[in-house]
Formats: C-alpha cells, structure tokens, sequence
C-alpha cells in the first residue's frame, strides 16, 4: 500500500485543478493494472489456488454460465447448503478485493442466481485449465 498526501487550497482554482490532475493520473494508473487480461489471469490463478475442490466448482459453474446466470438450486448442490453458500460468495468476493480487484467477481439476484462477466469468466475458465491440466510437455521433460 502507499500512502498519497495531496494538500491544495479549494479556494484557488489553479491549485485544485492541479489536484485533480494528479488524482486523475492515479486514478489512470490504478485502472490499467486492474484492466490488463495478463494481470486478472495472474490474481484469477491465485485466488483459485487458495480453495478447495467446492469452492473451485462453485467459481467454475458461474463462469461458465456466463453470460446466463447459475441456478441458485445448482450452486447449493454444489457447495452443500444455503448457509454454505453464503459464506462461499462472501469469502471469494473479500479475497478478490484483497487482490485489489474492483467490482463484482460473482453477483447475484434476488434469487440467488449467480453471473459473472463474460470476459472475467472467459480468463477465469482458462485459469481453471491451466491450474488443472498443467502443460504436459513440462512434466515429460523431467
């Protein structure tokens, strides 16, 4: 974490244009790095390196409905119990905020059904792959 101190006097104009500009540029700089494809794979593998089999099969049946919904029914199924259910979107939504990431990592409705954007789920099946079906020509060189 880094810690910005921007001091401007809001009564002169110059200086708090000059204020917003450097917010701005953070800003900017913020959004790029949780925009590039590369860096979501990266924070998409570690988070799903962090979970055991039903977590991984609940992020996997939400990213591949994806752009539909998962039936809350099928997610229980899942993970086991409503109650389950909670606690899995909620510690799957405080681990992706913690990696920095903004919005949403899974929403749901009302009902409990549950998506996932479209490109956030392409880059999600392919990190299922990759951490589950490692490169083979790795392995049969050793």
């Amino acid at each position: 974490m880094v810690n910005v101190t921007v001091t401007f006097d809001p009564d002169d104009a110059a200086d708090l244009s000059k204020a917003r500009a450097v917010l701005d540029r953070l800003s900017a700089a913020s959004d790029a790095a949780t925009t590039d494809p590369e860096a979501i794979h990266q924070k998409v593998i570690a988070l799903l390196r962090g979970y055991g089999h039903n977590r991984v099969e609940y992020i996997r049946a939400v990213a591949k409905a994806a752009p539909g919904r998962a039936r809350y029914e099928d997610l229980v199924a899942i993970v086991g119990s409503s109650k389950a259910l909670g606690g899995t979107h909620s510690s799957i939504e405080r681990a992706w905020r913690a990696k920095g990431m903004p919005g949403p990592f899974v929403e749901t409705d009302d009902v409990g059904d549950a998506s996932m954007d479209m490109k956030l789920a392409d880059i999600v099946l392919y990190a299922l792959h990759e951490v589950e079906e490692p490169d083979p020509l790795v392995a049969a060189r050793y």
